[in-house]
Formats: structure tokens, sequence, C-alpha cells
């Protein structure tokens, strides 16, 4: 008998099916494996008691740490310890994962692109802000030009003219998180770089403007402000487990499903957080937030994956996903987390 989203978790956590192992390929969630745990501390205790609470402690202790140090199949062969440092200390965990800066992201990275304009039009003598504090109507229109021009994702350009920063979403995205990044800033009414900015830039570093991008992007910009769906943090706090992704698997094109899979297989409780609606299911949902906001406009939007349309007809947006040479060279997965 198939087992209901909202029916007992048949793992015997306690909690809802869909709370806990639904969505995992190997039938154990969270709960389940923590009440694998619990199962085999009992069966230690049933063939030899144990003479003390501390005793037991350290059993329990040594037990714990040996499993959330061995790999697990959902998480495609991370443990526990290194999926927290993907998902909670993704800059900080050296262990795990290590970010090079001696690398030259060009203007053909669509950030970068966007970045290297606005460092331009800013120059020496800054670039005057709008009453609403938004980059000046003219330059806008410009960048709007350049992106057409450019055309990284025909899907992304606004139909219609231009009225404001905020009607071209990816300039706007881009001005913010280089405030974030501490790379530009206002100045009695104009926008101008930072002596941080002009030294990165005077030393032709590159490598190191990108990473401080890229870090207050997945750190301090909040995706959902890029899109109408939840909150759903574990979506953005998943970034990095992703680029470990496309590192193991990228090397070919893969359809977008296969990382959606992946994502889902490794987080199944993301799906509680949509809401069913007439036209779609809360698993569909997450599965389009997740492709929009991590594979399109983080991977891509940085240059680390490719994305290749597989369908031609207005709003069926189908894509390929392969990862960039960019991808290899900017960050390492260390040994004792594959590959």
């Amino acid at each position: 008998m198939k087992t209901g989203r909202n029916d007992p978790c048949p793992c015997g956590s306690g909690k809802k099916y869909k709370h806990c192992c639904l969505g995992n390929g190997d039938g154990q969630g969270r709960s389940g494996f923590a009440q694998a745990v619990a199962n085999e501390i009992a069966e230690a205790a049933a063939e030899q008691p144990f003479e003390s609470l501390e005793e037991l402690n350290a059993y329990t202790a040594e037990l714990m740490n040996e499993r959330n140090h061995c790999a697990r199949a959902d998480f495609c062969g991370l443990s526990p310890v290194q999926m927290s440092h993907l998902l909670y200390a993704p800059f900080t965990s050296p262990e795990t994962v290590r970010f090079a800066t001696d690398i030259e992201p060009g203007p053909d990275i669509e950030i970068m692109g966007i970045f290297f304009a606005l460092v331009q039009a800013i120059g020496e003598s800054g670039l005057k802000a709008t009453a609403k504090g938004n980059l000046p109507l003219k330059f806008c229109k410009s960048m709007a030009q350049q992106l057409s021009e450019a055309a990284h994702d025909q899907r992304r350009l606004r139909i219609g003219g231009i009225s404001s920063e905020t009607d071209l979403e990816q300039l706007h995205c881009t001005r913010l998180v280089a405030e974030l990044a501490g790379l530009i800033r206002k100045y009695r009414g104009h926008f101008v770089m930072t002596r941080k900015c002009n030294d990165m830039l005077a030393g032709q570093d590159h490598g190191g403007i990108y990473l401080e991008l890229l870090k207050s992007y997945a750190t301090q910009f909040n995706w959902a402000y890029r899109d109408l769906y939840p909150e759903a943090e574990i979506v953005q706090h998943s970034f990095l487990y992703t680029l470990f992704l496309l590192a193991s698997f990228g090397d070919s094109q893969r359809p977008q499903q296969f990382y959606e899979d992946k994502f889902l297989n490794a987080f199944p409780m993301a799906i509680d957080i949509f809401e069913e609606t007439s036209y779609s299911t809360a698993k569909d949902s997450t599965r389009r937030c997740y492709f929009l906001r991590v594979l399109d406009r983080f991977a891509a939007f940085f240059g680390l994956a490719e994305l290749v349309s597989e369908s031609r007809e207005l709003y069926d947006y189908r894509y390929s996903v392969r990862k960039t040479v960019l991808l290899d060279r900017f960050v390492t997965f260390t040994p004792g987390a594959p590959p």
C-alpha cells in the first residue's frame, strides 16, 4: 500500500511522511537517519548493557561522529558534515571547498560584463543617481541595448521600454550586489567606486572582484527579491551543493530535471514551502524555483554553467545544463569531498 503524504512515515520517526522520508531515493530521510542510529544504540545496549550514563553518552557521541562523516547516497557521496559546510559555512570550510582568485572572469560572463560597464560609466567623476537613488535612465537604456546584443538569454530581456533601473532586472541586481560587496557606494547623490574597488581594478584583480560579487550575492542578497516565489532559504543555501553537482556530473549536457531531482533528493522538505495551486503542484513549483534561482540566476549568471534551450515553444522553457571551464578553475572540492 502506498504511503500518503500526510500518513505517518514508515521509518518510525513519528512525523508525517511529507516531513520526513518523502522524496529520498533510499527511503531514509533526516528523521529516518536519526531513527536508524537510535536503533543501533538500542541493539548495542541489548547485547551488552552500558554500565553508566557516561558510557552510553560516549558510545552515542562516537557513533554519531562516525555516521556524520560517512558518505550518504542522497547527498551524492557527501557526508552530513561536508553538506553542513556547503550549506552554512561555504566560504570558511577549506577542508571541504576552496575558491581561486587567480582567474580571469571576462565581460562575457553576464554579471562581470554588467559590472565592468557600470564602473566604466562611474569613472572618476561618479554617476549621478536619480531622485529615487537608482542609476540614470540614459545608462540603463544603453545597458539594455548591450544586453540585447549579447543575448545571454532572450527570455530575461524586458519586452517594451525601459523607464527605470528596476525595469532591467540584471542591471538592478548587479548594482545592489556591487554595493553589498563594498565595491560601489552612493556619495553626495552620485554612484562612486570605493577605494577597495579602485585598488582591485588597479591591480587587475578581476578574480578577486568576481569572488567578492559572488560572496555577496550568495550570502547577503536575498534571491527571493528577483522573483515571486516564497522565501525558501534552503534553495539559496544550496548554491554550493549545486556547484558540487555540476563539478561531479557537468562534463556532459544533462537535462535540467537531472539537477532538480538531485536537489529534491537531498532536500525533500523544500516541497512543503510551496503551495499547490490549480495550475501547479508544490513539487513542480519547487523545481521551477530551484532552476530559476540556482541554475539560471546564479550558476549561469556567474558563468559557471551553460544553459542550452531544448524547446523553441513560447513560455516552454526546458534546458540542458553543462558546467563551464571557469567552474573547474574557480572552485575545488578538496580530498574527502568527491569529486
